[in-house]
């Protein structure tokens, strides 16, 4: 029930239609007893500034930003977590005292699946494709893992050399990073990640790479949830590769963003991943 005290909490991008957020963060806010509400706004290119100043003049409590604002937002903001400064992307907004506040949770969401899914991830070598706001986050986190040797490819080359060259800089100890400029290199990763748009609705027969170019029994994660099964996963499920889907990314990193904004507690956080898990396949199967 929305009333005088029901705080407001939402997403933006560009296109936010179909989005999964609001039925996480409003069954969140249900099974918890909080009075909240997620609402998604889909914001022209050229309004992102228009957008976040009213966001803040509504008292907006939190809320998300998906692509393409993941780097845009940043000087935007009053203050920037040091971790997402770094990588230079921002995905949870927190607003307190009339302040925003700039966190990433895309990438310690998608390594607490990865870990779920990934024994001994820390021997790994991991291929990311795309170089854009959701791999930095991604990366970001990635190179902070001592003895992973982390791979970067994107169609432009030169923007994985840069991302790459960034987490790079002035770091003594974590995992390995380079720019993968062949596609004849990705038979020699273990994990592959997309984190681009590709294969999404409405495009949803494109996939960013040939499977047949992975090393057999590589783990294939696609963040792209809409739809569920990507034809990148598709293909990877014919050809006997063990899958990660998108929607495991989108729910734990929602619930790291309500642990910022609520507090939420990690039994809380378990029960309600397992709830949010088992609806789904529900409606999927």
């Amino acid at each position: 029930m929305i009333d005088s005290t029901t705080q407001l909490y939402g997403l933006i991008g560009n296109p936010v239609l179909g989005s999964r957020s609001p039925w996480i963060h409003n069954h969140v806010f249900n099974t918890c007893g909080i009075p909240g509400v997620y609402l998604a706004f889909n914001v022209a290119s050229n309004r992102i500034g228009e957008a976040v100043s009213g966001l803040k003049a509504l008292e907006i409590k939190g809320f998300n930003v998906t692509m393409p604002y993941k780097s845009d937002i940043i000087p935007l903001l009053d203050g920037i977590d040091p971790i997402a400064k770094q990588m230079g992307a921002v995905n949870t907004v927190v607003c307190k005292d009339g302040q925003l506040y700039g966190h990433n949770t895309d990438g310690p969401g998608l390594i607490a699946v990865l870990r779920r899914h990934v024994p001994e991830l820390e021997q790994k070598k991991i291929l990311v494709l795309g170089a854009g706001g959701a791999s930095r986050g991604i990366c970001g986190t990635l190179s902070s893992i001592k003895g992973v040797t982390l791979g970067i490819w994107n169609r432009s080359l030169d923007k994985a050399v840069q991302l790459a060259a960034e987490l790079n800089h002035g770091k003594s100890e974590g995992c390995t990073v380079s720019a993968v400029s062949s596609e004849n290199c990705f038979s020699e990763y273990d994990v592959v990640i997309n984190t681009t748009s590709v294969g999404m609705v409405p495009d949803t027969e494109c996939t960013p790479i040939d499977i047949m170019l992975l090393k057999q029994g590589a783990v294939v994660c696609d963040i792209v949830y809409k739809p569920h099964l990507t034809l990148l996963l598709r293909e990877a499920i014919h050809a006997g590769h063990p899958v990660i889907y998108g929607i495991e990314m989108l729910i734990e990193q929602a619930l790291l963003a309500q642990k910022l904004w609520n507090n939420l507690k990690d039994d809380q956080i378990f029960e309600i991943r397992v709830a949010l898990m088992k609806e789904f396949e529900g409606f999927h199967n």
